[in-house]
């Protein structure tokens, strides 16, 4: 594919070092000759200096020959100017960062000319969402228009999963469930079969139908559902998962620092309690109840701040606990630290922007991506995909097919029915098939089959 990206900020940066690895065509645009030097010597791209909203710049870049335009520069109206501009010039789909709530709410409602428009801050606020519903989740995502969850959990004492061996999982659960990929404390990665055993501190994903995965955390032992968050900092991120932890029922405290922030919160969220204090005040956070708390989620403008806070929160006995950090030179650091969770806006930006790439690009053999979910550190893929009449090995039972290697077919969705597949299993046009594989790059349903 081709791809224009405009600017060169941590979110280009992240971005393109996705993209380039997967072969395609990128011309950065970005008003900084210094941040193209970096690009350029880093990355194998061509580099343009200049306003992404420019005609001339545009036809530099050749957007009227572009499969894909990504605007993600820091200010919003530069973005959808850049992204309008250049579909009205020939770019083929377009997409731009939008934070701003005004904008998203307004390109969300009307079809502006947008392709599809990526709100950091809001995705945030869902994942961290998705994580906090159960104790023990540290992840969950769907697929299939929400019917199938891939849950992230960790093997502990309490979870009961400790030496359980996956050919015993239908007598363990009450669920038709598939643990699909196992890291392990050493950090090697695992596509399972039935004779592989669970170990304590093994972060597994777990594939059921969504409508079951409550069942999964209840009969996990200890687990139980969220009743108390407290949020450091006001920001952005803390508006949309205050009002999404309301919908589940969540009792939210934010802590904010700025006092016509507390009075903005105080309007906009009538079912949360806004405190206006610093968060980084030890004595304030335990007197607004730190230890009763069931998750403590720090929002704060600073790695530095949020990774302090949430070591201080999990030493405090915050049950559960998640920071925002975006420098990725952290995130080694916190693996062991005790905080569930690491949050990025920038990854997650460029990771929803990369899988919309992926899912566009050329050419399908067998059927396409229609979403995909990068897991365990990006050392393995969750791929959703439409089966259409290309594929190879349709209607023949599982057993019979010789998949690649490091590949399992975790679900097939049917008519809107979800099925755990087994060997007499087959796979029909018109399915959806969740798919995990620790192969690199795969586009095709048919590159998962030799």
């Amino acid at each position: 594919m081709r791809i224009i990206v405009v600017g060169a900020g941590n979110v280009g940066k992240e971005l393109v070092s996705r993209l380039s690895k997967e072969g395609h065509d990128i011309v950065v645009v970005d008003s900084s000759e210094k941040r193209l030097k970096e690009f350029i010597d880093r990355h194998d791209v061509m580099g343009i200096s200049g306003n992404g909203a420019d005609f001339d710049v545009l036809e530099e870049a050749g957007v009227n020959t572009a499969d894909l335009f990504v605007a993600c520069t820091p200010r919003d109206e530069l973005n959808i100017l850049c992204s309008l501009v250049a579909k009205k010039l020939g770019a083929k789909d377009t997409v731009a960062r939008v934070r701003s709530p005004e904008y998203f709410e307004l390109f969300k409602e009307h079809d502006l000319g947008l392709s599809v428009m990526v709100n950091p801050e809001f995705e945030m606020a869902r994942e961290i969402a998705s994580a906090l519903k159960y104790l023990s989740a540290i992840r969950i995502e769907t697929f299939a228009g929400g019917k199938v969850s891939l849950a992230e959990v960790k093997v502990t004492a309490e979870s009961g999963l400790g030496g359980l061996e996956l050919k015993n999982l239908k007598s363990r659960f009450s669920v038709k469930l598939l643990v699909c990929a196992v890291e392990r404390e050493d950090g090697n990665v695992y596509i399972p079969r039935g004779n592989f055993t669970l170990k304590e501190r093994d972060t597994v994903y777990v594939v059921t139908d969504s409508g079951d995965i409550g069942t999964f955390f209840k009969e996990i032992a200890g687990a139980r559902l969220m009743k108390r968050v407290m949020i450091a900092g006001g920001g952005r991120i803390s508006y949309y998962l205050a009002r999404a932890l309301g919908k589940m029922g969540v009792k939210v405290k934010i802590i904010e620092s700025d006092e016509q922030k507390c009075k903005v919160l105080s309007e906009e969220l009538p079912k949360a309690e806004i405190i206006f204090g610093d968060a980084s005040d030890h004595e304030l956070l335990l007197e607004e109840g730190l230890k009763r708390t069931d998750a403590f989620v720090s929002l704060c403008t600073l790695d530095e701040q949020n990774i302090i806070l949430s070591l201080y929160a999990r030493e405090k006995g915050a049950k559960k606990v998640i920071a925002r950090v975006e420098k990725s030179t952290y995130y080694e650091l916190l693996q062991d630290s005790g905080v569930d969770s690491i949050v990025s806006s920038k990854a997650i930006t460029a990771d929803l922007i990369a899988r919309y790439a992926r899912s566009r690009s050329g050419a399908r053999s067998g059927g396409s991506v229609k979403k995909l979910i990068r897991i365990m550190n990006d050392r393995a893929e969750t791929l959703e995909f439409n089966v259409e009449s290309s594929f190879k090995a349709l209607d023949t039972p599982l057993k019979d097919v010789q998949l690649q290697d490091n590949v399992l077919i975790a679900t097939i969705i049917r008519d809107g029915e979800v099925f755990i597949p087994d060997g007499d299993s087959v796979i029909k046009q018109g399915d959806s098939v969740l798919a995990v594989t620790t192969n690199e790059y795969t586009d095709e349903l048919n590159d998962l089959v030799k």
